[in-house]
């Protein structure tokens, strides 16, 4: 898609977003999506406009885009609570029909029709077990869950989480151990595993302060055929540092310039629009540094984002930078919504705004895929390396 193309179908989908989804955010929870027949109707509109199936192979009616043109769609559709984060990620929602990559990267022939096509054509869910109730940050170093072969496969044992809307999902990858000596440097392993696989149970359900479902589940001698193995036996650990470098590239880069450009023109426009002492706020100095600071913090992260999208299109290994967009980015959004909400004062602490809704997803935002102090120590440690360049090497078309 040349960037023509690409601003025509960025401009439709803002027009999308701003017409239909925006006006349901007050009657609809904390990334509600609406029921049916309304969902369908989106989805159908979603589908003509050429917003669904966004990264999906074009052989499975996607549309085949990369991880730059990806991520300046995604900024639009994150703009909006309604659409939720399970719109990209997880397959399902109002934009959904995006399969994981890592099937469509490493997958058999088998395993795309089997996983790709349900998620590209249906748009029905999946779920990502990596995490473990004592295995969040460190996956690698403190997994429990095992692998063991038996004949004609594997039986899987453990519990995972925290898995949200797991209630949609029909499949999930699931990483386990299969030798714990080598562990996360050939040790673990990747399974697609069926939602309804009689091994697998529910092990526990919480609320979040998002309004979303954590689901834990127990693999419980959880027979997984040698033909579900993703990828080799062994490179789970690796094909996941992959698939997350991307994720983390467009959920916690460009996902979260969506809530934060948006929060910005809410308070800009607050800003002149609301008087004090005979002034409107957009006067005095202090909202005007708010605002400005804001507005540099949105201009640098999308830089990076764009930048390490064009780098994994360019299949540059990208590890450094995709943990600096996962820290700018999310830490970016919280800082512009609370400077929004402070703006806006007690009313942007109601749901008149969607800055409150905005907030209490974003939050979680610098938790998962890896809590942000560890991607900092990452960074840290790939710059002291003895053959470390000071900074990642900019991207030269």
């Amino acid at each position: 898609m040349n960037p023509g193309e690409l601003e025509e179908r960025r401009a439709a989908l803002r027009d999308f977003v701003e017409r239909r989804l925006v006006p349901l955010e007050p009657d609809l929870p904390v990334e509600g999506l609406p029921g049916e027949p309304l969902l369908k109707e989106l989805q159908a509109e979603a589908r003509s406009g050429g917003f669904w199936g966004l990264s999906a192979p074009v052989e499975f009616g996607g549309q085949g885009l990369g991880v730059l043109e990806n991520a300046v769609l995604l900024e639009e559709i994150m703009r909006t609570t309604v659409s939720g984060v399970s719109g990209g990620y997880y397959g399902a929602g109002i934009f959904g029909g995006n399969p994981p990559a890592i099937i469509v990267s490493h997958g058999t022939e088998r395993q795309h029709e089997l996983y790709v096509r349900p998620v590209a054509e249906e748009g029905c869910g999946y779920f990502i077990a990596m995490s473990e109730p004592g295995a969040g940050s460190d996956p690698g170093g403190m997994m429990t869950t095992t692998a063991a072969r038996t004949d004609g496969g594997w039986v899987l044992n453990g519990v995972k989480g925290m898995m949200s809307e797991y209630f949609l999902a029909r499949f999930g990858v699931v990483f386990a151990v299969t030798d714990p000596e080598k562990r996360q440097r050939g040790g673990i392993t990747a399974f697609i595993v069926s939602a309804d696989n009689p091994g697998v149970a529910v092990d526990g359900e919480t609320g979040t302060m998002s309004g979303k479902i954590a689901t834990w589940i127990r693999l419980t001698d959880c027979f997984v055929p040698d033909a579900d193995v993703l990828g080799e036996v062994g490179q789970g650990f690796a094909l996941g540092q992959q698939w997350f470098g991307r994720i983390r590239t467009l959920y916690y880069g460009a996902g979260m310039l969506g809530p934060a450009a948006r929060a910005l023109e809410i308070a800009a426009a607050y800003a002149n629009e609301r008087h004090t002492f005979g002034e409107p706020l957009a006067a005095r100095q202090a909202i005007q540094f708010m605002l400005a600071d804001s507005a540099m913090q949105i201009t640098s992260v999308r830089a990076l984002t764009h930048d390490t999208a064009r780098k994994l299109d360019a299949g540059e290994r990208c590890r450094t930078e995709s943990a600096m967009v996962k820290i700018m980015g999310t830490e970016m959004a919280w800082d512009i919504l609370d400077r929004a909400l402070q703006i806006l004062g007690g009313i942007g602490y109601t749901n008149r705004y969607p800055i409150e809704r905005m907030m209490r997803t974003v939050r979680l935002f610098r938790i998962t895929e890896g809590a942000n102090e560890v991607h900092r120590a990452f960074v840290a440690r790939e710059l002291l390396k003895d053959d470390a360049a000071t900074l990642p090497r900019p991207f030269v078309a």
